[in-house]
């Protein structure tokens, strides 16, 4: 026996394999999406702090069982060309006063006043503490970034305040891309989404596959609007092989996209 339609089931059919198949390619292009937005605030929060030029005065405060330390700095940067530069000079202690550090793309150059000396340090010093902090010559000198270096992967996401107001908060795992030049196995990055500002809280890294305590921790807090912009001015290092000890950045003042010459990135200026 043959099964004749009537013009109001084929409608009804015509209805429902439209919506089957807008439900199957929102499911197709759901993913490349998510992955899309992920990366974004990924690169937003890594980039938070960074301007295409930018100048801060900043304390550095370094605790460990031998000793605390407290250095005064000032930092120069400039992302516009392919090799970013920086210029780091310390004010004080007296004891501390005129060492500086200068950066051009990979190459990490130090200056000691005491000898009037520049050292260019090989790759086999980049793994040594800067300045006896917690972070290593090589934090400055890496050109990673860690939307283009790594794939991002959604862990988790959930709603919390921050500063008092209502945020969206994620945590993101970030494995290396296969040709991509970095140390760590995987970094884990929590951040919260706040209106317009997408901001980092805390970043650990892994060396090792199946690694649970994270190789050293970094947390970003105390947010404040510098220069226009809310950004965390208090960053934290803690080294899992040195329980107790940290290193401590607090950014007293910072302008982004300012005017700072091409002068400020040489010997020159270095040594001054």
């Amino acid at each position: 026996m043959q099964l004749v339609s009537s013009p109001r089931v084929e409608k009804v059919r015509g209805w429902v394999l439209a919506v089957v198949v807008l439900f199957v390619a929102l499911a197709v292009a759901a993913p490349a999406s998510a992955a899309k937005s992920i990366t974004e605030l990924v690169h937003r929060a890594d980039h938070v702090l960074r301007g295409k030029t930018s100048a801060a005065l900043l304390t550095m405060h370094v605790h460990t069982k031998s000793y605390d330390r407290t250095y005064s700095m000032v930092y120069w940067g400039d992302e516009r060309s392919s090799k970013s530069r920086a210029l780091i000079k310390v004010l004080g202690p007296a004891r501390w006063r005129g060492h500086g550090t200068l950066k051009i793309g990979g190459r990490l150059s130090l200056y000691d006043p005491s000898s009037d000396r520049v050292t260019v340090l090989s790759s086999s010093m980049l793994g040594d503490n800067w300045m006896g902090s917690h972070f290593t010559n090589d934090d400055l000198v890496k050109e990673t970034d860690l939307a283009e270096d790594y794939v991002a992967h959604m862990e988790k996401t959930w709603v919390a305040d921050a500063d008092g107001k209502p945020a969206r908060y994620y945590r993101v795992k970030l494995d290396p891309t296969p040709k991509a030049p970095v140390a760590w196995n995987h970094i884990t990055v929590q951040l919260y989404e706040q209106g317009s500002h997408v901001i980092p809280t805390r970043e650990e890294y892994y060396r090792r596959a199946g690694q649970k305590t994270p190789t050293r921790t970094l947390t970003m807090s105390d947010v404040k609007d510098m220069s226009g912009r809310l950004v965390p001015t208090k960053l934290v290092m803690h080294v899992a092989a040195k329980p107790g000890e940290y290193t401590e950045l607090a950014y007293k003042k910072v302008r982004f996209d300012v005017n700072v010459p091409a002068s400020k990135f040489t010997e020159q200026a270095l040594r001054q």
